[in-house]
């Protein structure tokens, strides 16, 4: 059930959060009783320098073997002891016992007889810690004062054995710790079950019981004793169930009004369509169609044309000098300028013809059913319509045309392109008249250099 599944998620969480805590808390406490005990193990390994260092010394100055061997077997016995070693002055060993670390970080085994055995690995605790040693010099002093350096001993010892001092401190406080977590889990769950489990199984099978049909149910009442924010929540269950109650009488009559208001947006809906429709094919400044239209009317007049044989013109216009006007005026202008020419472009334009803006200061005009004599005619008319009207802020201004009729065979491109030519061609020729032949290529390739 969700409410136990929340019950336990919060003892697991709890649990886990004491846990890091104590692990956490256990492994700084033993990390300082491992610093105290090694520093302690120095401190013991130090203060045998002024326990044996006198009779190492007098038994080196008189090369007493057998009481030099005495003392170290006694010093082996020592816990904190793992080896011990005496050099003369030369730094050759005389005698050793345990076990002892070379320079090079090996270690060998040295038994009372002198032989010696590498070893892998600490015998105190199979390898754990770290072996350290500790070097004290051995000099005789003379009656007179005089000091004769005879040589050192070093004592080999380990951090494990730290660690070894340590190690039961911590399987109690390990132990005290798992103790407490059990203990604080199963009063940590029998008060989460008692104070959040059975409350929210209640809330649980209240709103499992709870549609449309029995609103009008008794409201929840809770069995757990106390207050607190689960008392709250089943007092604004039982407000929002007081609410559902009220909204589904009031529905039926919000219904009627919906079914009413439906009809209305249906239309508004059909409207909006038709209004996207129209911006999906109009050019936003100028009004006109834009290029996707007049592409779908060149295609449907060209199929016709196939269809019937009938003739088709396209005229296109590109306004002169329009970009002095923007350099000088700003583009503000030049876009009034736009505006006014295509105004003047649709009053002039035939009916059945169909006029948009093809890109820039560019319009094409699709003249179904015309000649290529026609479509000169209307596209010399067009621009002298144009000549003769003065444009905002400018004055008059002059436009070329360029006109071309399909050919058998021709596609749509094709048409459009030698339009396009033979505009070039008027605007190569001085520009302001309508010229229906197509610019040669190589002539075509040198003027676009130059308008470069």
């Amino acid at each position: 059930m969700p409410s136990r599944a929340l019950a336990t998620r919060l003892i697991r969480v709890i649990l886990g959060c004491y846990i890091v805590v104590a692990v956490t808390l256990t492994g700084i406490q033993m990390v300082i009783e491992y610093r105290r005990a090694s520093d302690r193990l120095k401190d013991e390994v130090a203060a045998m320098q002024r326990t044996f260092s006198p009779g190492l010394e007098d038994a080196l100055w008189r090369f007493n073997a057998a009481v030099l061997s005495g003392i170290l077997t006694g010093m082996k016995e020592i816990p904190v002891v793992l080896g011990v070693e005496v050099r003369d002055e030369n730094g050759k060993r005389v005698q050793a016992l345990g076990t002892v670390t070379a320079s090079d970080g090996r270690a060998s085994r040295v038994d009372v007889e002198g032989r010696e055995s590498p070893v892998t690995r600490s015998p105190v605790t199979q390898g754990f810690g770290r072996p350290f040693s500790q070097t004290f010099p051995l000099v005789h002093t003379e009656r007179n004062g005089q000091r004769f350096p005879v040589g050192s001993w070093t004592i080999h010892s380990d951090d494990a054995i730290a660690i070894d001092q340590v190690k039961n401190t911590l399987i109690v406080i390990l132990i005290n710790s798992a103790l407490k977590s059990l203990v604080l889990g199963l009063i940590f769950f029998a008060v989460i079950r008692h104070m959040v489990g059975r409350p929210l199984a209640q809330i649980e099978g209240y709103l499992g019981r709870l549609d449309a049909d029995n609103l009008d149910a008794p409201p929840l009442s809770l069995t757990a004793g106390g207050r607190h924010e689960l008392h709250a929540l089943t007092a604004s269950l039982n407000t929002m169930v007081l609410r559902l109650r009220r909204a589904f009488e009031d529905n039926a009559h919000l219904m009627q009004e919906l079914r009413e208001m439906n009809a209305s947006l249906q239309e508004r809906i059909t409207e909006r369509t038709r209004d996207l429709e129209r911006l999906a094919h109009t050019d936003l400044l100028t009004g006109l169609n834009n290029r996707r239209k007049l592409d779908l009317a060149l295609e449907r007049a060209a199929l016709q044309a196939s269809s019937d044989g009938t003739p088709l013109c396209v005229i296109v216009a590109d306004v002169d000098h329009f970009k002095a006007i923007n350099d000088l005026y700003g583009h503000k202008v030049g876009d009034r300028v736009l505006v006014a020419i295509a105004g003047i472009l649709a009053e002039g334009v035939r009916t059945g013809d169909t006029l948009g803006r093809w890109g820039g200061e560019e319009f094409l005009i699709v003249c179904p059913g015309t000649r290529l004599s026609e479509g000169a005619a209307c596209a010399e008319a067009l621009r002298q319509r144009i000549e003769a009207t003065a444009l905002p802020l400018i004055g008059s201004r002059t436009c070329s045309f360029g006109v071309a009729e399909l050919r058998p065979g021709e596609t749509t491109d094709g048409l459009v392109t030698r339009a396009d030519a033979a505009l070039y061609r008027c605007k190569r020729n001085g520009r302001n008249h309508v010229e229906t032949r197509a610019i040669a290529q190589s002539d075509l390739e040198t003027w676009e250099r130059g308008a470069a």
